[in-house]
């Protein structure tokens, strides 16, 4: 197994709306998700290419999917354990409007105010974070290490540049005790026998690829405006071990002595 190590820089705060949730309590995830990190580096690898963004609006009828194509496996992004890097979750009251077509904040004087609702609103707030895309190729990494200094937005709200992309390095399979570096399901955490402490437990979801989703190469499915085949996601559970608190679990992972992913977060992701 191949990886690349990507350092993503956020512009401002940034906001990974975890599912299902309140419409009054937007919560963040404190990591981006595989799931957005996939969106965001296909529209990267598009710009890289010469393409234009692709327009996914909510309301629009049965909107395309663009992810990366099935082959490679974007793990999410998260908060480095080490350095002096600021991080944390900050949460406070925002006010929203009802309907689209209000118009009171732009008045001068607009008397008694209407139509508000208050939400609490999440925000996660970080200097950096490290993302890592694996692939069984070695030379399909390197469409993904084109993405360095491109960016744009990611999750409900927030805008992302890719500061810097490794090299491309080799993973080996191994069972050690380690923390994992990146999300792991927690059915394999309960399979272990592992003692699970020192971790955060959240309500995931992965892409339910369609079989022509296999199909897809680089120049059909990551560098043109080809739609990704999926049909809606399916959820798990995963652990993220935010900290290095509590005994490693142990567990199969592909690793180079300093990264540690769990094999099962790479298997549950492509649907094995």
């Amino acid at each position: 197994m191949y990886c690349v190590e990507l350092t993503l820089q956020p512009t401002a705060a940034l906001t990974f709306r975890i599912l299902p949730g309140s419409i009054l309590n937007i919560v963040t995830y404190p990591f981006i998700p595989p799931t957005s990190l996939s969106g965001f580096l296909r529209r990267l690898t598009m710009m890289s290419a010469g393409r234009s963004i692709p327009e996914t609006r909510i309301n629009k009828k049965n909107p395309p999917t663009y992810l990366l194509p099935k082959s490679y496996i974007a793990l999410g992004a998260y908060l480095r354990r080490s350095g002096s890097n600021y991080s944390g979750i900050h949460r406070t009251y925002r006010k929203g409007m009802r309907e689209f077509t209000h118009d009171d904040f732009s008045k001068i004087y607009s008397g008694k105010t209407k139509n508000l609702q208050l939400h609490t609103w999440e925000y996660l707030v970080a200097d950096e974070l490290v993302g890592y895309v694996v692939s069984e190729s070695k030379e399909a990494l390197t469409h993904i290490q084109g993405v360095e200094s491109y960016g744009c937005n990611i999750g409900k709200e927030g805008y992302v540049v890719v500061s810097e992309v490794s090299k491309i390095f080799e993973l080996q399979r191994e069972s050690v005790q380690a923390y994992p570096s990146t999300l792991t399901p927690m059915d394999s955490l309960v399979q272990s026998h592992s003692t699970i402490g020192g971790c955060d437990i959240y309500n995931l979801y992965r892409y339910n690829w369609l079989p022509e989703a296999t199909q897809q190469t680089d120049d059909i499915g990551l560098l043109d405006d080809s739609p990704t085949p999926v049909d809606g996601f399916v959820p798990f559970v995963a652990a993220y071990f935010p900290a290095a608190a509590g005994e490693p679990p142990i567990l199969d992972y592909y690793s180079n002595e300093d990264i540690y992913i769990p094999v099962d977060l790479v298997t549950t992701i492509i649907g094995e």
